[in-house]
C-alpha cells in the first residue's frame, strides 16, 4: 500500500506486487517438495544419479524463487524465505554423503 490506500501496481503487468511475491514464494515451496521426494527416494535398482540430479536441480530452482521474494519482500516474505531455504541443507549434504559411490564407478 502506498500513502494513498492503494496498492502499487507492476508496471510492466498491472498486477499487484504482493501477487508476484505469493506466486515466486508457491512456486519454490512446490519445487522444494519435489526435491525432497527425489532426494528422499530408494530405488530398487540402483539409478540415483538421474534422481539425485533431478532433486539439485529442482533445489536450484526453488532456491532462486525464495532468493527472489527475500530480495524484494519484507519482513515477513524474509523470515519465510531463509525458513524455506534450510531443506536445501539436508539436500545438499545428503547428495555429498551419496554421490561419491555413485559417480565414482
Amino acid at each position: 500500500m502506498n500513502e494513498a490506500g492503494t496498492t502499487q501496481l507492476d508496471r510492466k503487468t498491472g498486477t499487484p506486487r504482493w501477487a508476484k511475491l505469493v506466486m515466486a514464494f508457491a512456486t519454490g515451496l512446490l519445487l522444494l517438495v519435489l526435491a525432497l521426494g527425489f532426494q528422499s527416494v530408494t530405488l530398487a535398482k540402483g539409478g540415483y544419479v538421474n534422481v539425485l540430479i533431478i532433486a539439485l536441480i529442482l533445489t536450484a530452482l526453488a532456491d532462486s524463487c525464495f532468493i527472489y521474494t527475500f530480495l524484494r519482500g519484507g519482513v515477513i516474505s524474509r523470515v519465510l524465505s531463509v525458513a524455506c531455504l534450510l531443506p536445501t541443507l539436508f539436500i545438499i549434504s545428503d547428495f555429498l554423503r551419496r554421490a561419491p559411490g555413485l559417480f565414482t564407478n
